[in-house]
């Protein structure tokens, strides 16, 4: 069923990304029933040159029915409090002893709070000079919010080289150094992580703070564990209901037929069946049979995981994919070339020339496996 949004809300969203991305993230956030909506905590000195802008994307958020929750901690919470509070803004402050070394526990007071602002509708501010944001967040995840967004001008992670990270793995071999200055907090992200293993952690700046929310896409660095990826030689060796149903999910249709399977050698399916990459052999290349991840898993860097895997032990390979998949303009960076025809497009990596009319030819020819 289709959300309804009024007229302004809806064309500020369609500015942002794809209907069908925000339409979905908005009904996954306000079906999640835990605390807040999320704990969003602004970082760093220059953070009063973007402040106003910040304040804009929390009033949005409000207007969604989303209630973030504010965390300011540290020697420099008063401060942060006093950028946030110039001018025109939605929130409401608590000074709170966060970490209950002087008095208790005070998790279920911020939720008390956090009613009363939702009542308001207003923003709680949680402000707790006398205790460090790691042990804040070690106190109230997940009780307040599970979503720990950490907001800077600086916006997501870099690594050695200066390049932004769109995912910072906390082991494995997906893993990359962060620069230097973006250490401490790589490791803060990782502490927690490894804390609160359920727990969605991101970067990014106040600038495109709404994109890194309501796109697949995303528009920071969202800190992960590292998915865990077993390969299978055959289709017997994996659990074939849970290979279904994800499949199923992740296409939106039923299958009609499962024979392809029988045709399957390598299998790359996600720990928890929410990716796989199924591939079988075509000469000296590999068909890309099917790539599926769970939609409550997209926007989570594991599609990048599966094809990492896959290409690391395969060089030639080709899928198809119709022309309307939303997620063409990923496979046209993976892609060596591509060819439209009908209402499929055929791409290719590895593969020579001379085997390419025949590598198109053999995906055109494969029956749909899907109803329509």
């Amino acid at each position: 069923m289709p959300i309804l949004l009024n007229k302004t809300i809806r064309l500020f969203l369609d500015s942002i990304g794809r209907r069908d991305e925000y339409e979905y993230y908005l009904e996954r956030f306000r079906s999640d029933h835990s605390g807040a909506f999320a704990l969003v905590c602004p970082l760093g000195e220059n953070f009063a040159e973007v402040a106003p802008l910040f304040t804009f994307d929390l009033k949005f958020l409000l207007r969604l029915e989303l209630d973030p929750v504010i965390l300011l901690c540290g020697r420099d919470a008063l401060k942060m409090r006093n950028m946030l509070f110039e001018g025109d803004h939605p929130y409401q402050s608590r000074l709170v002893d966060i970490s209950g070394r002087n008095i208790r526990d005070h998790t279920a007071e911020i939720l008390e709070y956090l009613e009363e602002c939702r009542q308001q509708s207003r923003i709680l501010v949680l402000v707790d000079p006398s205790t460090s944001l790691e042990d804040a967040l070690r106190q109230i995840v997940p009780t307040v919010s599970r979503r720990i967004h950490f907001v800077r001008t600086a916006g997501p992670l870099r690594d050695k080289s200066g390049a932004p990270l769109y995912y910072y793995y906390a082991r494995g071999g997906e893993r990359v150094e962060a620069a230097d200055d973006d250490r401490e907090l790589a490791g803060l992200a990782v502490r927690l992580l490894n804390h609160y293993p359920r727990a969605h952690i991101s970067i990014a700046s106040p600038l495109q703070l709404l994109q890194e929310l309501f796109t697949v896409k995303g528009a920071g660095c969202i800190v992960k564990a590292g998915s865990e990826i077993h390969r299978y030689p055959s289709a017997l060796l994996a659990d074939r209901d849970r290979l279904i149903a994800l499949l199923e999910r992740s296409f939106g249709r039923r299958l009609v037929s499962c024979a392809f399977m029988e045709r399957l050698t390598d299998l790359y399916i996600e720990h928890d069946y929410q990716g796989a990459a199924l591939l079988e052999p075509h000469g000296n290349a590999m068909y890309l049979s099917k790539f599926a991840v769970d939609r409550d898993a997209r926007g989570d860097g594991l599609a990048q995981e599966l094809w990492n895997r896959l290409s690391a032990d395969h060089r030639a390979i080709f899928w198809r994919s119709k022309n309307e998949n939303r997620v063409n303009h990923w496979y046209e960076k993976l892609a060596d070339g591509s060819q439209r025809e009908s209402e499929w497009r055929i791409f290719w990596r590895g593969i020579a020339a001379d085997d390419i009319p025949g590598v198109i030819c053999f995906a055109l020819d494969r029956e749909k496996d899907f109803e329509e």
